[in-house]
């Protein structure tokens, strides 16, 4: 079923069919998954369909061969989602790469790789037999703006030049950031069809966290010193210990779910793109390097440690500020 290559945005309202495969290739996590959801959404329009969903990464020989010619015994069509397939060895790839020689007009098959090598006669045939679609993140505010603008289509809304110009100007560049504030926006304005600048400036307004990011940094690099440095400015600009150790509480449980995922083998690129909303996109790699620092076993410690102040805070009559202060070089005493 080639045809010529899409990017994600002009995929649009393709109809796909059972039998139809598709090579989505590309890093954007939130692409891929609107890529497979729309897909799998026109599949099942024409009936009951198993979806299975399989990764690269954790998938023997024996294993993909199953999966590649097995029938379904819930339906009369299947859809196989093969994601990570970059990280498929030789052998399962050569695999995947015969399952194009007579693929089963019963199923339909998306693979999802953030690249392809065209050297390799499997990659070939994948791409043969498949409709490419690229789902490479935005490079310039003109992506933004073209995803924009279908969005707006989408859910029925229109923003003035000027809306649009402080919208692109004011979020980071990526998909799912731009995506989750439009979300906003139309909770937001609610039936009017209309988003204002006013609007913009009730939903993105303060974006800027302060010494509180440089806290987190030296907390990050495990440099005690700077530390230690950043905590008395934060008291001496009148935080209170409680506020700071809810700060904290928010950095370590953050860490605490990077590391579970990783555990898990969630990919670094999965969880910066999925499973960190709470943080600022261009936070999110910090962050990311940050859990480095903290292992599990570390991260259990303290998350004691942080139980233990929080009662001490409330109930002892030390003083607060030494308490914060003891709690931190605990912490950072764990690595």
């Amino acid at each position: 079923m080639k045809d010529s290559p899409l990017n994600a945005l002009e995929f649009g309202s393709h109809k796909a069919k059972i039998g139809d495969n598709f090579l989505l290739v590309g890093e954007d996590a939130y692409l891929i998954d609107r890529i497979i959801s729309q897909i799998s959404r026109s599949i099942k329009e024409g009936g009951d369909v198993d979806t299975t969903l399989i990764y690269g990464d954790d998938m023997s020989y024996g294993d993909l061969a199953d999966h590649l010619d097995s029938y379904t015994i819930f339906s009369d069509a299947k859809l196989l989602i093969l994601k990570n397939a970059e990280a498929l060895n030789k052998r399962s790839l050569d695999l995947l790469g015969s399952y194009f020689d007579d693929p089963l007009d019963s199923q339909s098959l998306i693979i999802v790789s953030a690249k392809v090598d065209g050297k390799f006669t499997a990659w070939k045939k994948a791409t043969a037999g498949s409709l490419r679609v690229n789902c490479d993140p935005p490079k310039f505010s003109g992506d933004i703006r073209a995803w924009l603008s279908t969005e707006l289509r989408r859910i029925g809304k229109s923003m003035s030049a000027q809306a649009i110009n402080d919208f692109i100007s004011r979020i980071e560049l990526d998909y799912y950031t731009a995506a989750n504030e439009l979300i906003k926006l139309d909770i937001l304005t609610g039936k009017r069809d209309q988003i204002t600048v006013q609007d913009l400036e009730i939903s993105l307004s303060g974006k800027r966290l302060g010494t509180r990011i440089d806290f987190y940094r030296a907390i990050g690099a495990g440099n005690l010193p700077a530390a230690i440095r950043h905590l008395h400015l934060m008291i001496e600009t009148e935080i209170e210990p409680i506020r700071i150790l809810f700060q904290l509480i928010q950095l370590f449980n953050t860490l605490w779910k990077i590391q579970l995922l990783r555990q898990r083998r969630v990919s670094d690129g999965e969880i910066t793109a999925k499973h960190l909303f709470e943080l600022f996109f261009s936070q999110r790699k910090e962050y990311m390097n940050f859990a480095r620092k903290y292992p599990l076993p570390a991260l259990e410690k303290i998350m004691d440690i942080l139980y233990e102040t929080d009662y001490e805070l409330k109930s002892s009559s030390i003083d607060r500020n030494m308490i914060i202060e003891l709690c931190l070089i605990k912490i950072m005493g764990t690595i």
